[in-house]
């Protein structure tokens, strides 16, 4: 019972959390400094040891929780909370590797791969979500939005293989393209060419090939791959040209072919990375409000209340400046300013210069 109550009170202690805080940040900053091309380099040397330190420090914490709260038996226990639960995995696959590593045997030779446990060591920092509330509460709501997720992802996927298919419809065939930009069929693209560096050296010959672009749409499962590619942003406008410069089947591309297979592109992008993202983070938001809304319900006051409340705070009177004289010339001119005519006023003359903007025409011919 002593060394329970010892536990205790050191569990308790006011900065034991703050320690273990530094502890996980400078945990955290070790993991990001290694050298992950020359793993026996003097830096991931030293910074072993450290992590032998930061592995002692996490031990002792999960033994004196232990101690203080018990392991499963009864509720409260150590092990019947998902993040002491975690924090026990982490902390035993780093002792067993250790305990490989400190042996140097033909054992622990032989049983290299488990040293790849210390991988876990990335789960590290989500220590400190436990110790901050508002952090806790986030990670609670993207965890209970999942349920909700898995409908909207089930839509999300019925959507996208419905733009692959019409993207095979489009595409299908039309991404492939000669080596000698000269040649524009699969025919012609036979035999050899040349092909100069810029100096003053001899043309060197390459055979001409028949390739096909990385992203292309021949078939249901590239175009949901390619489509995927083109939502994140990156190297999309590489594929938009590809898609506008597509011609026929077994015919190279020609620049600008088709321009207005950009429309599919546009209407892709409103679809997906506009519509559905926003749907998503309102789903984490609605359940985020749902959570606070279930936790005013075993409190005093209702949502209504709370809000009315955080008006009042919140409220500030509103000020309006205006010349005190009425009959001067700069209250006139203040009544025009304030006025709804003078505002539309001001819109049609921002509508008219952008539209003179957009009239500007480039009159040079290369």
């Amino acid at each position: 019972m002593n060394v329970r109550r010892a536990a205790h009170w050191v569990v308790n202690l006011p900065y034991f959390d703050f320690f273990i805080m530094v502890v996980i940040s400078l945990s955290s900053i070790a993991l990001a400094a290694e050298d992950p091309v020359e793993e026996d380099s003097v830096r991931n040397q030293i910074l072993n040891y450290f992590d032998y330190a930061f592995t002692g420090v996490f031990t002792i914490e999960m033994i004196l929780k232990i101690v203080d709260l018990g392991i499963i038996l009864h509720p409260g226990s150590y092990l019947r909370e998902f993040w002491n639960i975690m924090d026990a995995v982490v902390v035993v696959c780093a002792a067993v590797s250790f305990a490989f590593d400190m042996t140097g045997s033909s054992a622990g030779q032989n049983l290299s791969t488990i040293k790849s446990l210390r991988v876990l060591r990335v789960l590290r920092p989500l220590k400190t979500i436990k110790r901050v509330p508002k952090l806790k509460a986030v990670f609670d709501c993207v965890v209970n939005s999942l349920k909700n997720v898995i409908n909207i992802l089930i839509v999300y996927i019925l959507f996208q293989f419905i733009f692959a298919v019409i993207a095979v419809q489009l595409f299908n065939g039309k991404f492939f393209y000669c080596t000698d930009e000269s040649k524009t069929t699969a025919e012609d693209c036979k035999g050899q060419f040349f092909v100069f560096d810029g100096d003053n050296q001899l043309p060197s010959a390459e055979t001409r090939e028949w390739k096909q672009q990385s992203f292309h749409y021949d078939n249901v499962m590239a175009a949901m791959l390619t489509l995927f590619a083109v939502q994140t942003g990156e190297g999309w406008p590489q594929v938009l040209q590809n898609s506008m410069a597509a011609t026929y089947e077994d015919e190279g591309p020609l620049q600008n072919f088709r321009i207005e297979m950009s429309i599919f592109y546009v209407v892709y992008f409103v679809v997906f990375p506009f519509f559905f993202v926003n749907i998503f983070v309102a789903l984490i938001i609605i359940t985020f409000q749902e959570q606070g809304e279930a936790e005013l319900q075993d409190g005093e006051i209702d949502k209504n209340q709370k809000s009315c409340i955080d008006f009042t705070i919140q409220a500030r009177p509103l000020e309006r400046y205006m010349p005190n004289k009425r009959n001067s010339f700069k209250y006139k001119i203040w009544r025009i300013v304030v006025s709804t005519p003078f505002e539309y006023f001001i819109m049609i003359l921002i509508v008219l210069n952008t539209l003179l903007l957009m009239m500007k025409v480039s009159t040079q011919h290369i």
